[in-house]
This record gives C-alpha cells, structure tokens and sequence, in this order.
C-alpha cells in the first residue's frame, strides 16, 4: 500500500509528529472496530503529507530544495478538502455519541469540534499564503512557512488528541450494537482514504510521487 511505503520511506516518522501516525499500534485492543480502524488510517494519511509539507518547507528554507508549485498546490488541497469532506463528519458523529456518555472529555470535544468548524477559514489562509508566495517568489515564501508551520502544530495536537483520548474512550464506551450501525455507516462510505471516485488516494498519490526523495517514494526532483 502506498501509504505504508510511504510512511516507511519516512514521511510520517519525523520529530514533528509525536505519535499521530503510529499510535494506532499503540492503542489497540483485540477487539478489531472497522470504524475505528478508518479513522486511524485517515489520521496515518493526513499525518503523511502534514509530514512531507514540513520536512519539504524546511528544505526550501535550508536551500536544499527548489519549491515546486504543483507539489505545494496539492498540498495544500489535500488537507483543505480530505479531512473537511471526508473524515470529519466521521469523528463528529462519535465526538456526538461520546457526549452522551460521559462528560469527562467535553473539555477535549469543545476544542475539537470548534477546530472541525474552523476548518474552512484554516485551510483558506493557508491557501491564500500560498498564492501569496507563488506570485511574490521568495521575499513572500516566509508567510506561507509561517502559516503552513502553524497549521502543522495545531493539527498534530489535533490528531493526538483524538488518538489518545478520544477513541480509546469510544472502544471503551460504546455498546456492541452502537459500533455495529457506525461501522455500518462508515462501510457505506467505501474504503476509509480514497474518497469519491477514488480522488484523495490518487490526489496523494500524485503527491508521494511528485515529492522528492527521500521525502517522497517517486525519483522526480522538486523545481
């Protein structure tokens, strides 16, 4: 799969991620919930270019890579339109259902839920900083890293959050039955990355294979 040989390669085993891409393995139980299981596999995916987007912005800084502006462009597209489209509306019916259970966690869900709903105008600046560094070369490229680097920060506190206290709550709260009709749910959905005519696995596909080595798993270079 290319999103394992991807992470293999070393886009999703940086510093910068604690945990977001691999602490599926951490928290696993024997109980296999396919529900579960497609959230994790988005997060291993967004965790994947989050990565990839910053090892490559501190190569342009460094002087190490040209910026490539179809790299970048889709980029930025993935993870303005995969985790809003496809894999929110998945946490949000259990961030919905975990209220219901207990309240220990509303502080946690206060915060992921107003991030869902922010979503949009995140992404949009961070768009907008790169249409800035396009047209203003590299006097402006210092916005779009500054912008793209705190977008980076927010959503690996994001995604561990989710990992390390929402769904291990989840598995431990929700009945047989409740994870019978989400998984049920989800499955109507297809498989848990690629979405609608399997256009955010090619769309990171054509990015693992645009970015280049040992960032990405293609042989292009960036320029």
């Amino acid at each position: 799969m290319l999103l394992d040989r991807w992470l293999g390669a070393g886009a999703g085993a940086t510093d910068d991620a604690p945990g977001a891409a691999d602490s599926a393995a951490k928290s696993r139980t024997d109980q296999r919930i396919p529900a579960i299981e497609a959230i994790r596999e988005e997060h291993r995916a967004i965790a994947a270019i989050l990565s990839a987007l910053s090892r490559i912005l501190d190569g342009i800084e460094a002087g190490r890579l040209q910026p490539d502006v179809r790299l970048l462009a889709g980029m930025v597209e993935y993870i303005a339109e995969m985790p809003d489209k496809l894999h929110h509306p998945k946490e949000d019916r259990i961030f919905s259902l975990l209220r219901s259970k207990t309240s220990d966690l509303d502080g946690h869900l206060d915060v992921l839920e107003a991030q869902h709903h922010d979503s949009v105008p995140a992404t949009s600046h961070l768009d907008r900083a790169l249409v800035s560094y396009i047209q203003g070369g590299a006097e402006a490229f210092a916005g779009f890293r500054d912008a793209a680097r705190a977008y980076i920060a927010d959503e690996w506190v994001h995604l561990n959050t989710e990992e390390e206290h929402i769904l291990p709550a989840a598995q431990r709260l929700f009945s047989a039955q409740e994870w019978q009709d989400i998984n049920a749910d989800f499955a109507r959905n297809g498989d848990p990355w690629s979405g609608e005519g399997n256009r955010y696995a090619d769309l990171f596909k054509r990015i693992a294979h645009q970015a280049p080595a040992p960032i990405g798993v293609g042989d292009g270079a960036s320029g």
